[in-house]
């Protein structure tokens, strides 16, 4: 299910879908007044477009977080039948995790009877539909990034969304114990407090990582323990669950616990379930499913052998979908592993959570990366549901460099500058999206350009940004030239870093070659202009705005 915000920018009326769009619930008395109204609403910022088993639905809906989801137009450009969209709205209503869907409508008798029959109940000017929930926790591997899912459970406690269904794998079979135990701050510390040589016992297991030569040696010594011993010991792991994993606790929870591992020689995959009752017996299966063979050594239980169970599922929705959950948060950190293919439902809704930022390797674990990923997990939840906004980096209010994206525009075209013959083009627009992950439109170009900036200048990610905090620290890294990512690197993370240092024309030096060039009121040749459009317009927008910023000083 896709949904996107429409902005003027869309210029909707010109769009051929919309043009053809027709009510189906009788929001209004004519179609074209229904398409009037939406484009109305497009100003308000309540104007959306939804894509859902293959129809496309314009809407107009206002959210209230965790409260309500109210719809007060909506328009569909094929044949529906009511049944299928009220489907497709209370599915979405429930990835959102609100009490009530409100339809803001009047109707005849006969439709009337019909939305009583399915659950809605009439209420002023409209019909409300109290939600019922029951959703899984999906927690899938990713060693030791784990703290991101941390980060995630943080969220969903303080917005009070209960989690009767938890499945996991690997370190998300070990996080979903946590979850059991159900003391969040115990659990952020434990990751806060823990490296490699508390996880993992080989010759050079290390505390912290600060160099590729350090990482290589790491990986070296561990692969050769592997080969000798069949696997290091994962002893030290399951001290630290022993230590964790609080019966009495885990007895009192509400939720349950179901572990994917894999069972040796035949590569089945087994499903356990976390009997409360017991802890002490079933954490060996949670030792099972981390257990990253052959890196890790294969944990025998009841003289069978298991061992992680990312190999067989490392994202396990089809366990909670077993269990009869309703709604799935997915919480995937991009561990190594398979990802079995589940059919979405209209029964079912999703919430997927993963971060566009690498989280480091899976193999190492750093404290300082652990206190990223656990920020990065957290920060990501709130934003999917209104506390915080942008994609790459967060800030505590929306509609971030709005304005001084308009204002940098206006002066472009005041100048009739060649960048704004860039700005114009369609293509442009396809390869800033493309560069940001993310679609742009006009109205939020500004953030993305200056969210681009600051992954080219190396801003640390996990604060939580005012927009005239988030200049200062673009402002701060230019000049530093500020290193990647503080804590422990993968190796893709490292060869990323060699590549920005070592190569001519890396991402991170066409930026600040437009920058430099920019600040010195240097004229744009076309040639290279048009060879590297985004990183142009980024540099002169960055530019402008550390002027301004020098100015009011």
């Amino acid at each position: 299910m896709d949904v996107k915000k429409i902005y003027p920018s869309h210029f909707l009326q010109n769009n051929s879908a919309f043009r053809h769009s027709k009510l189906v619930l009788p929001f209004f008395h004519s179609h074209s007044r229904g398409q009037e109204q939406y484009l109305q609403q497009i100003k308000t910022g309540q104007s959306y477009y939804l894509e859902a088993f293959g129809h496309k639905i314009f809407l107009v809906m206002v959210e209230e977080l965790r409260q309500s989801l109210q719809v007060s137009n909506l328009l569909v450009t094929e044949e529906i039948t009511w049944t299928e969209l009220v489907a497709i709205l209370d599915r979405y209503a429930r990835s959102r995790f609100v009490k009530k869907l409100i339809l803001t409508l009047e109707t005849t008798a006969t439709n009337e009877a019909w939305l009583l029959s399915q659950g809605f109940q009439k209420q002023g000017n409209g019909y409300e539909k109290e939600l019922v929930y029951h959703t899984g926790l999906v927690l899938g591997g990713g060693g030791a990034r784990g703290a991101y899912e941390i980060g995630v459970w943080q969220a969903l406690k303080e917005l009070e969304i209960s989690l009767p269904i938890v499945t996991g794998t690997s370190v998300g079979a070990l996080n979903g114990g946590l979850v059991l135990v159900g003391d969040v701050d115990e659990a952020k510390q434990l990751w806060l407090d823990l490296s490699t040589d508390q996880v993992l016992q080989f010759p050079q297991a290390a505390e912290s990582i600060t160099s590729l030569t350090t990482l290589l040696q790491q990986m070296r010594s561990l692969t050769v323990t592997a080969l000798r011993e069949n696997g290091a010991s994962t002893e030290p792991l399951n001290q630290i669950i022993q230590n964790a994993l609080d019966g009495e606790k885990m007895q009192a929870s509400p939720s349950e616990l179901y572990i994917c591992t894999t069972h040796l020689p035949d590569f089945e995959e087994r499903v356990v379930h976390f009997d409360k009752d017991h802890p002490e017996e079933s954490q060996a299966w949670l030792i099972a499913s981390a257990s990253f063979y052959p890196a890790m050594r294969a944990k025998e239980i009841e003289g069978e052998y298991y061992m992680d169970g990312g190999y067989r599922n490392n994202l396990p929705v089809d366990v909670a979908l077993q269990q009869g959950a309703t709604e799935c948060i997915l919480v995937d950190v991009k561990g190594p592993g398979f990802v079995k293919r589940w059919e979405p439902s209209l029964a079912v809704a999703e919430l997927p959570l993963h971060s566009p930022w690498t989280l480091g390797s899976f193999l190492v674990f750093d404290r300082e990366r652990s206190r990223i990923n656990y920020h990065l997990g957290y920060q990501e939840t709130m934003k999917y549901f209104g506390r915080y906004s942008g994609f790459w980096y967060t800030f505590a209010e929306n509609h971030v460099f709005q304005d001084k994206w308009q204002q940098f525009c206006r002066a472009l075209r005041k100048a009739q500058s060649p960048l704004w013959q860039v700005i114009k083009e369609p293509s442009f627009w396809q390869k800033l999206s493309k560069e940001y992950q993310k679609e742009v439109s006009f109205e939020t170009a500004g953030q993305a350009f200056a969210e681009l900036a600051g992954v080219l200048l190396n801003v640390a990610p996990d604060a939580v940004y005012q927009e005239a905090d988030f200049i200062l620290a673009l402002k701060a890294a230019y000049e530093a030239l500020a290193s990647p990512v503080t804590g422990a690197l993968s190796m893709a993370e490292w060869l990323h870093l060699y590549r920005e240092r070592l190569v001519l024309w890396s991402d991170g030096r066409q930026f600040i070659y437009w920058l430099n060039s920019f600040q010195n009121d240097l004229a744009p040749t076309k040639p290279l202009l048009d060879l590297t459009p985004v990183k142009a317009v980024a540099g002169a927008f960055l530019a402008k705005i550390v002027k301004e910023l020098s100015q009011d000083k």
